[in-house]
């Protein structure tokens, strides 16, 4: 295939645009790396992150490559979408074996349905074209804009401070009181006088 003008427009704007938040993922991370790095949750999440901004950059580079027929570009989406759907299920793998307490603090990041509606856009996009209709290059626009938006969204999340991790003892049980107090008995009106 022989990449036309707009379409290595578009793939360099796509591989510059996330390379850019590549970089701002790897700031964000920094800026909180202290209170990330004692939460496997949050690294997780991370990587998930990593991977949302890495998927429109590697269609990108593959889009760019010169002297393929469309078949192969095709067949190269089709890879790109599945090791990258594989990765996010991976990790979301993981997160489902953190205890409770990890799990609510990294519950703002499962958002399922977008990294699904990415992985799949570049699925259907590389079978499209694997058929032959060039029609399947439209499908990248929307499967890069909702990996970038996704990803930005986790990236501001991870400039927000993650609460401490809490390490207080837990509280200790008394036994119960062997005799129940029987409410005091209201006193008479004329014990009163």
């Amino acid at each position: 295939m022989t990449v036309p003008a707009d379409w290595q427009d578009f793939a360099e704007v796509i591989g510059s645009a996330s390379g850019a938040l590549t970089g701002l993922l790897f700031v964000a991370v920094s800026i909180n790396a202290s209170g990330i790095a004692g939460h496997r949750g949050l690294r997780a999440s991370a990587a998930q992150t990593l991977v949302l901004f890495l998927t429109p950059l590697t269609m990108a580079a593959a889009l760019l490559a010169g002297g393929q027929p469309d078949w192969v570009f095709g067949a190269e989406l089709i890879a790109i979408g599945l090791i990258s759907s594989w990765v996010l299920l991976s990790i979301r793998r993981l997160k489902q074996t953190l205890d409770d307490d990890e799990r609510s603090l990294v519950e703002i990041f499962n958002r399922r349905t977008p990294n699904v509606m990415v992985m799949l856009l570049f699925v259907a996009s590389g079978i499209v074209l694997v058929c032959g209709s060039d029609a399947g290059l439209y499908l990248l626009l929307p499967a890069s804009l909702i990996a970038f938006i996704s990803g930005v969204v986790n990236a501001w999340y991870f400039l927000l401070p993650p609460p401490p991790v809490a390490t207080a003892p837990p509280h200790p049980q008394l036994p119960p009181h062997p005799h129940p107090q029987a409410p005091p008995e209201p006193k008479a009106a004329s014990e009163s006088r």
